[in-house]
């Protein structure tokens, strides 16, 4: 988490704490307040098991070349697009995800994961672009009346006890300043796959990236929370 000794997180990285939030029932903390980036992203206890420790590692696929793509298209006036072809890669969605949890950007992440002590580890994956996006996106979606795509059981790296998957968001139409539904895949080891949706506000969350986005709501509107202290036991 870059610029972590602050009390609060990025945009994107409070999204994913407000949602592992909701659905565990824990009070996260910053656990890489004040370290860098040597410690994983959050750490919190369980109320009803306070010896059982949990921290929680988030990041994305790198992508440098579409973020400043963005942030040109907002400089010069103009709409942000994403340009190429998607490979559907249709039942194959498990195997989408191991070749992930292989790659170096994701490596890294798992590597500050085991470095500490902790009874979960947990690995919260969100993309930026359409590329890797679609797939989380599937991973999450509810599918309505629709058959749902089958995905078969990941095979875990060892230590790592979930992996969480980000997948499409619904902000009210009619009110911007109002709520967001945030669709999630949680993969969790002995278990299997879970699906939720999780409701949280928008004053709750950060402003997103002025450098790409201007922020809509009036200065100061914003409260989100100040993750700074660490829970006991943690």
């Amino acid at each position: 988490m870059s610029n972590a000794a602050g009390a609060q997180a990025s945009r994107e990285e409070e999204i994913a704490l407000l949602a592992m939030e909701e659905v565990l029932g824990v009070d996260i903390r910053l656990a890489d307040a004040g370290a860098g980036n040597k410690m994983p992203d959050g750490a919190w206890v369980y109320p009803h098991d306070p010896d059982r420790r949990g921290i929680v590692e988030i990041t994305s696929p790198p992508a440098k070349e579409l973020m400043k793509e963005w942030a040109a298209a907002k400089r010069e006036g103009r709409p942000q697009s994403e340009e190429g072809c998607l490979d559907p890669r249709l039942g194959e969605l498990a195997q989408v995800c191991t070749e992930m949890l292989t790659t170096e950007w994701v490596r890294q992440n798992l590597d500050k994961l085991l470095a500490q002590p902790a009874e979960e580890r947990h690995l919260f994956l969100f993309a930026r672009g359409h590329d890797v996006g679609h797939y989380f996106y599937r991973l999450s979606d509810s599918y309505d009346d629709r058959p749902a795509e089958h995905v078969e059981d990941l095979l875990l790296p060892d230590g790592i006890s979930d992996i969480w998957f980000r997948g499409r968001a619904r902000r009210d139409p009619q009110d911007r300043q109002g709520s967001t539904e945030i669709w999630l895949a949680r993969f969790q080891a002995g278990v299997g796959w879970h699906r939720y949706v999780v409701s949280m506000e928008e004053q709750h969350l950060p402003s997103p990236n002025a450098g790409i986005v201007d922020d809509p709501v009036p200065e100061g509107w914003r409260r989100p929370k100040d993750r700074s202290v660490m829970p006991a036991g943690g």
